[in-house]
């Protein structure tokens, strides 16, 4: 009853305020604010810590636990990481995602964690970066 009467004083607000109602929609979905602005195929390039590094994704249409993608350390192109999706959660209908994604070794052993925000209209994704060893380290990709 109590989530009931707060849609119904966001929806009243939103009326009040000029808002559409098709744009007064709750919650935020992951999967729709991406859908339209995102690339099936992405190659971004950047940096962890003072390492550069280049990934492969392909969010669009991923659960969590899929494998999403690779990277790899420009220095060392052949050692490649797969990564995994952990979770995708939407954080504002402007296409900005948290969005949280585990490195394995080929053999398949977890060896990081990136946890970031992911902007599906501008491919940018920039978070803290976890070691194996627990060490953390900023990156960003665009």
């Amino acid at each position: 009853m109590k989530q009931i009467s707060i849609i119904a004083a966001v929806m009243l607000l939103a009326l009040l305020a000029g808002i559409p109602a098709s744009a007064q929609s709750l919650p935020i979905q992951a999967d729709t604010v991406c859908a339209d602005e995102q690339a099936d195929y992405q190659i971004l390039t950047g940096k962890i810590g003072p390492y550069e590094v280049k990934m492969h994704l392909r969010i669009s249409g991923a659960q969590d636990d899929d494998e999403v993608g690779y990277y790899y350390y420009t220095a060392h192109p052949n050692n490649r990481f797969k990564l995994k999706m952990i979770s995708m959660v939407a954080v504002n209908a402007k296409g900005t995602m948290e969005l949280v994604l585990h490195e394995y070794t080929p053999q398949g052993k977890h060896t990081g964690t990136f946890d970031g925000n992911y902007e599906c209209r501008g491919d940018h994704y920039a978070g803290t970066f976890t070691n194996s060893k627990g060490q953390k380290f900023k990156f960003v990709l665009e």
